[in-house]
């Protein structure tokens, strides 16, 4: 009699649970990510972009082409800004940032923005075979109340398809190893169809976007931009979105993810 009661109450649990729930009883992690290339700033201030991201709300946000204390002639209006520090004031979130190159008195890169303190933030240099311009991981671990988060950043070559790949490897082999739920984000710079997204990242990851294309904003017909989670098996997508704007040459996409635990 007890093993057909238990039997019972494990039917109806697989009725309200998803699989791979039971044992917590439901319990979900929902995060809202954003990735966002900015042009460098050219097309817009950075307290429009950054009124632009807050009025999604996103948890975490992934920037590229993020500039600090440059002068450049095609954006003068941003000569010598901090663009992380900017947009980390304007925003109220925690901003992150990682230096790719040197350039003309100053740095780009790429940088995170988090509405959770930051257990850790590290910038690694990805692979670079063919000596083009540097690309690096900024890998970052979160928390988000009583859970942690592994949120990083990303942008890839431009140049090399095989660089690419090599980068997406070199990434998803990297993050392996991070014992929280994951989450990376970024400009791939790769179309849909290159193998760093159908022989790695759509592979070895679980895939928050759809199939909108992303670039030139105004009038996209390239995908270049990404989320990506892992555990594969952990994770669903809620909603995802190419955001119609013309504030940089890519669209931001913002992606609402759920984490069963």
């Amino acid at each position: 009699m007890k093993s057909r009661i238990v039997i019972s109450i494990l039917i109806i649990l697989a009725c309200l649970c998803p699989i791979g729930a039971l044992a917590s009883g439901c319990d979900t992690l929902r995060i809202r990510v954003m990735t966002y290339n900015l042009r460098l700033g050219e097309l817009a201030t950075l307290k429009q972009l950054a009124e632009h991201i807050i009025a999604f709300n996103p948890d975490f946000v992934a920037l590229q082409e993020v500039d600090v204390h440059t002068m450049r002639r095609l954006a003068p209006h941003q000569n010598g800004k901090d663009f992380i520090g900017e947009l980390a004031y304007h925003t109220g979130m925690f901003g992150f940032y990682g230096k790719t190159i040197p350039y003309r008195g100053g740095y780009e890169g790429i940088a995170i923005l988090s509405k959770y303190p930051a257990i850790k933030v590290e910038k690694i240099m990805l692979p670079n075979p063919q000596n083009t311009e540097p690309r690096a991981l900024l890998a970052g671990v979160f928390e988000m109340g009583e859970d942690t988060i592994s949120f990083n950043g990303t942008h890839l070559d431009v140049v090399s398809r095989e660089t690419r790949k090599i980068q997406a490897e070199w990434i998803t082999e990297h993050l392996s190893h991070v014992p929280y739920p994951t989450v990376i984000a970024g400009d791939f710079n790769a179309r849909h169809y290159t193998e760093a997204i159908t022989d790695v990242m759509n592979v070895k990851w679980f895939p928050a976007t759809d199939s909108a294309f992303t670039f030139p904003a105004k009038a996209p017909f390239l995908k270049l931009d990404y989320i990506y989670a892992r555990p594969i098996e952990k994770w669903r997508l809620i909603s995802t979105q190419a955001i119609q704007s013309t504030l940089s040459d890519h669209l931001p996409i913002i992606s609402i993810l759920e984490y069963i635990k």
